[in-house]
């Protein structure tokens, strides 16, 4: 339209409106970002997840996944037969999620800071802010599967030495 370039917005090349910085919402040093992203791409697994990377698209959630296609990958795997939904959302997933990390979340500064001092619960999180970008896009098939990790969560969190 107008000599602009039409695509959805949940396009993986649409680029953030600029917001200025509001105080207490400072990002994670660039290099202190870079090195969360390779130790979330780690801990995640290559098999899941093809880059992490930190990003500026989003302003109010710690993540969000960006897949090529996704409105088309949404409509195949809703018409996939049950027996072989599972199977094709690992197949169709795999290597082709983008998982991009907002450095201004406070849950994203947080983690920067637990996975050196706690780094089992740290992996639980991590884990867990992957699985709810993943819902967050429509792209998880049975959300049980995360029952057992929140419950961890919650007793990491919950647990008060005495």
């Amino acid at each position: 339209y107008k000599d602009r370039k039409l695509c959805t917005a949940e396009a993986a090349n649409v680029k953030p409106v600029d917001k200025p910085v509001e105080p207490g919402q400072e990002k994670l040093e660039k290099q202190e970002g870079g090195r969360l992203a390779t130790w979330f791409r780690d801990s995640l697994g290559r098999e899941n997840v093809k880059e992490v990377k930190m990003s500026d698209r989003q302003h109010s959630q710690p993540a969000v996944v960006t897949v090529e296609n996704l409105t088309t990958l949404r409509r195949y795997l809703e018409m996939a037969p049950p027996e072989q939904k599972e199977a094709s959302y690992k197949y169709l997933l795999h290597n082709s999620v983008v998982l991009e990390l907002n450095p201004s979340h406070p849950i994203i500064k947080q983690l920067s800071t637990l996975r050196e001092s706690n780094p089992e619960v740290a992996c639980l999180v991590a884990a867990q802010l992957f699985d709810t970008a993943l819902m967050n896009a429509d792209l998880v098939h049975d959300p049980r599967r995360m029952v057992g990790r929140i419950n961890q969560i919650l007793k990491a969190v919950t647990d008060v030495k005495q």
